[in-house]
């Protein structure tokens, strides 16, 4: 058996594509989760290395979606969310009347770079943990590249939120208040790019305890 064949036995398009409140959503994922966590050594260069496309999507989207009802349970408690996975202009559909909800969702990930990745493959290799310092200015490029990405699809479906996932375990981390007004104020200064495109930005970071919340003005 391969790594790229070893999430696939633990998940698949059929039960990820199960419209779920983000109640249901988050026991659901953190249910894959721990599935993973029970099988690191068998999964760690997968994991790493993002090897195989249902990797990539489960680090690259499910786990942001994840993040981010976490922070939304409550409010969008009786919502149904749907992850898409295929060529569509959208990531996610969100199924509810509320007019105050995005109906879609696309998501944009921050996290990794190429050069990342390649640290990534040194330390599935070499079995070290020591990636080196990561700027502030850094991270801000990899959230305004994460948006510019976006930005160049010729359409979206009426009342498509986007959704910006970064890491904040290094220069933005969670747990310092001076970092998080920093990023809200960097926010602050780009958001308006996507008042004609985007009915809603939300940021997110890695830990879920980062959270930034921009709407279209009305």
């Amino acid at each position: 058996m391969t790594y790229t064949e070893k999430l696939e036995n633990y998940i698949n398009v059929q039960e990820i594509s199960q419209p779920r409140t983000p109640a249901e959503y988050i026991l659901w994922f953190e249910e894959k989760l721990k599935i993973n966590r029970e099988l690191k050594e068998e999964l760690r260069e997968q994991m790493l290395l993002r090897k195989g496309k249902m990797s990539e999507y489960f680090y690259n989207e499910l786990f942001p979606l994840w993040r981010l009802l976490q922070n939304k349970r409550e409010d969008w408690e009786q919502v149904k969310f749907v992850p898409i996975i295929g060529d569509q202009n959208f990531d996610v559909e969100v199924r509810t009347d509320r007019k105050d909800v995005p109906k879609y969702i696309e998501i944009s990930n921050a996290d990794m770079n190429t050069e990342e990745y390649a640290i990534n493959r040194q330390l599935f290799n070499h079995r070290y943990a020591n990636i080196g310092s990561v700027s502030r200015e850094s991270i801000k490029n990899k959230i305004k590249e994460a948006i510019d990405r976006k930005m160049h699809v010729a359409a979206r479906p009426d009342n498509t939120a986007l959704l910006v996932y970064f890491n904040d375990y290094t220069a933005f981390r969670y747990d310092d208040n001076n970092a998080k007004y920093e990023m809200s104020i960097f926010l602050d200064s780009i958001d308006i790019v996507l008042q004609n495109r985007y009915i809603a930005l939300y940021v997110v970071g890695a830990s879920g305890q980062s959270f930034y919340e921009r709407k279209r003005l009305q």
